[in-house]
């Protein structure tokens, strides 16, 4: 029997490792639905942004995924300001409307804050934010000039 050396081993492990992760299927989607976290939002900091309490995580600052709203800290202009209060406002009303808070909890952002998918009976919150014009789809990267984009 014909051995590979060892190089030859370790690329066909790799590549072997990266097929049987390609062959993983992704999870479902956020908007096919959310299993029951038993999560709760305990204060609601801006726009995208919550404090959070989930059974076995404990209290955490949230950054919510999907989606991105003016910003309400040091806004660059005051229809920036306005339109972050009127997200703010609104997302407060949804979590407080709530009957059930479904979260999907990713990782950790730069700030220390926890990325999270977040529904709200049943609804997407960055859908809902954007299908009414208070916020924009984002997912990462460069984030939107909305003084810009407000005139």
């Amino acid at each position: 029997m014909r051995r590979l050396p060892l190089p030859s081993l370790l690329t066909l492990v790799t590549l072997g490792g990266f097929v049987a992760v390609a062959c993983v299927p992704s999870p479902d989607p956020v908007q096919k639905g959310f299993g029951p976290s038993a999560c709760s939002v305990t204060r609601v900091v801006d726009g995208d942004t919550v404090d959070m309490t989930c059974p076995g995580e404990g209290r955490f600052r949230a950054r919510l995924t999907g989606f991105d709203t003016p910003e309400s800290h040091e806004p660059r202009c005051a229809a920036e300001a306005e339109l972050a209060r009127t997200a703010t406002l609104r997302l407060r009303g949804m979590v407080r409307g709530a009957g059930r808070v479904d979260a999907q909890l990713g990782g950790w952002d730069r700030y220390d804050r926890r990325l999270v998918r977040l529904a709200l009976d049943g609804r997407d919150v960055g859908a809902t934010l954007i299908a009414e014009g208070l916020a924009l789809p984002y997912s990462g990267g460069r984030r939107p000039d909305w003084c810009a984009r407000l005139g």
